[in-house]
C-alpha cells in the first residue's frame, strides 16, 4: 500500500487537498486520521462549512465543539410558548364593552352636535368622509389620525359656534361647561381609538391604558351631560335628584368591576375560584372616586345650585338627607355585586357593613320621604287620624323597606327568616290597609292565600 502523505493543517494548501481524501480511496488510512482531517462521512456532527472549507467561509469563526448534553435551545433568541405565555399579560381581541359605552356616549354626542349647530356637523361628517375613504384605501394610520383630526376640528367649530359663556351668563361655568364638551369629545375619540386593531398589535399598552380612562372617566362625563340635557328640558328645580338617579344609573355600569378586553386571561385563584385582580379594568384608586362621586356629587351639586333656601323648611333638610342616603343604600347594594372589593375582601365585614349601615340609612330615608312625599303629596289619602297616621305609615314604609333589604341582601335563607318575613309581611300590610281604609280582614287573608299557595308550589313543585 503505497503511503499518504498529508501535509500539516497549517500548510496553505491543505484547504485543496482535504477534500481528495476520501473514504472509497483509502478507507483504512482515513480511519487512522485524526478527526480534525478526516472525510464528513465519518464525522457527521461536524458542520458543513468546516468539513469542506473554502476561501469564502475561512472568515467565520468555526462552530463549537458538539456535547450530548448540550441543550438545543440554550443559545435560541425565542422564548418557549410556556414562557412567553406566563409573561405576557396582553391579549389582541376586540373590545368587548361597546354597549356600554354607547348607550353612555352617543346621547352625549347627539347632545353636543345639537349645541354646536350646522358647522359642527358639515366639519365632522367632511373629515369623517376623508377617514373612511382612507381606511377603505387600507391606509390604517391615516383613518386613525383622519378621525382624530375629525374630532379636533369639529371641536374648535364648536367653540366658535356655541355660545356658553352668553348661555349661562357667566364666564366660569361658560369655561366649565366648554372644558366638559371637550372632555366628552376625546373620550369618544379614545372610544373610537380602540376599533382599530392594529393598535392593540402595535401599542398593547396605550390600549389598556384607553380602556381604562374609558371606565374611569365616561361616568363623570356622561352624569354630567345628561343632568345638562334634562335640566334644559323640564327645568333647574329637582336637577340634583336627575343627577342623583343618573350617578347610580352609571355606576351600576361602569364601577362595578368589570373584567378587561385585553388584559390576559389568567389562571383563577385556588381560593372560591375568584377573578385575579389583576384582571379588572378599574383599580382601588378609580374605585374610590367613582364612590364620592357618587355619595357626595349630587350633594354638593343640590347646596351650590340651592345654597338660598337649603335650611329655610324641614323639605329643604330632608332634601339634603335623601341626596345623601339614597345614594349610599344603592352603594351598599351594590356592594353585593363586588361594588366594594377596593375595601376589603373579607365577606363577614362587607356583610356587617351592609346590615348595620344600611339599617341606619334605612331609617333615615324612610322619615324624610314621609315628611318629603307621602304627607306632603299623598296626605289627602290618609284615614287616620293623627297621631296615629304617623305611626301606621311609619311601620308600613319601614317594615316594608326592611323586608325588601332583608330579601335583597339574602337573608332570607332558613325557616325562622322566611317566618319572620311572613310574620312582617302580615303586619306591613295590615298598617298599609288601616291607612287608606281598605278592610284588615280582606287583606289578611288575600296575603295569606297567596303565601300558602307559593310555600306549596315551591314545596311540591
Amino acid at each position: 500500500m503505497i503511503p499518504l502523505r498529508i501535509p500539516p493543517l497549517s500548510s496553505p494548501l491543505s484547504p485543496l487537498l482535504l477534500p481528495l481524501c476520501t473514504i472509497s480511496t483509502f478507507p483504512a488510512t482515513a480511519k487512522m486520521m485524526p478527526p480534525e482531517i478526516q472525510p464528513r462521512s465519518f464525522r457527521p456532527y461536524i458542520a458543513a462549512s468546516i468539513s469542506s472549507p473554502s476561501f469564502a467561509s475561512s472568515s467565520f469563526p468555526s462552530a463549537p465543539p458538539y456535547s450530548p448534553n448540550q441543550n438545543p435551545n440554550r443559545n435560541s433568541h425565542f422564548p418557549s410558548p410556556s414562557t412567553s405565555s406566563s409573561r405576557s399579560r396582553f391579549s389582541a381581541s376586540s373590545f368587548a364593552h361597546n354597549s356600554r359605552i354607547a348607550l353612555a356616549l352617543v346621547p352625549c354626542a347627539a347632545f353636543l352636535l345639537d349645541l354646536g349647530g350646522a358647522p359642527v356637523v358639515a366639519t365632522l361628517t367632511l373629515g369623517l368622509m376623508i377617514a373612511y375613504i382612507l381606511d377603505s384605501l387600507n391606509f390604517k394610520s391615516g383613518a386613525f389620525f383622519g378621525v382624530w383630526a375629525s374630532l379636533i376640528a369639529a371641536q374648535v367649530a364648536f367653540f366658535f359656534s356655541s355660545s356658553l359663556i352668553f348661555t349661562f351668563n357667566s364666564i366660569p361655568l361658560g369655561l366649565l361647561a366648554a372644558l366638559l364638551c371637550a372632555q366628552t369629545n376625546f373620550l369618544i375619540g379614545a372610544w373610537a381609538s380602540l376599533q382599530f386593531k392594529w393598535i392593540q398589535l402595535e401599542n398593547p399598552s396605550i390600549v389598556l391604558a384607553l380602556e381604562r380612562l374609558l371606565f374611569a372617566c365616561v361616568p363623570f362625563s356622561a352624569s354630567s351631560i345628561f343632568t345638562w340635557a334634562t335640566t334644559a328640558a323640564v327645568g333647574m328645580q329637582n336637577a340634583a335628584y336627575y343627577l342623583m338617579i343618573l350617578n347610580c344609573v352609571f355606576y351600576w355600569m361602569f364601577a362595578i368591576p368589570r373584567t378587561s378586553s385585553f388584559k390576559a386571561k389568567q389562571e383563577v385563584k385556588y381560593h372560591g375560584g375568584e377573578v385575579p385582580d389583576d384582571n379588572f379594568i378599574l383599580s382601588p384608586l378609580e374605585g374610590c372616586f367613582h364612590t364620592l362621586n357618587l355619595l357626595f356629587f349630587p350633594l354638593v351639586f343640590h347646596v351650590a345650585s340651592h345654597y338660598s333656601v337649603i335650611f329655610s323648611s324641614a323639605a329643604s333638610v330632608c332634601d339634603l338627607l335623601l341626596l345623601f342616603f339614597i345614594p349610599f343604600l344603592f352603594q351598599l347594594y351594590a356592594s353585593t355585586r363586588g361594588a366594594l372589593w377596593w375595601v376589603t375582601k373579607n365577606a363577614n365585614q362587607l356583610h356587617s357593613i351592609r346590615v348595620v349601615n344600611g339599617a341606619v340609612a334605612l331609617i333615615v330615608v324612610v322619615i324624610c320621604l314621609e315628611f318629603r312625599v307621602v304627607f306632603h303629596s299623598f296626605g289627602r289619602y290618609i284615614q287616620v287620624p293623627s297621631p296615629w297616621n304617623y305611626l301606621l305609615v311609619t311601620v308600613t314604609m319601614l317594615g316594608g323597606a326592611a323586608g325588601a333589604g332583608a330579601s335583597a341582601l339574602g337573608m332570607i335563607s332558613d325557616a325562622f327568616s322566611s317566618a319572620a318575613f311572613t310574620a312582617l309581611a302580615v303586619i306591613v300590610s295590615s298598617a298599609g290597609a288601616l291607612v287608606v281604609g281598605f278592610p284588615v280582614l280582606v287583606c289578611i287573608l288575600i296575603f295569606l292565600s297567596l303565601h300558602s299557595n307559593s310555600y306549596f308550589i315551591s314545596t311540591y313543585f
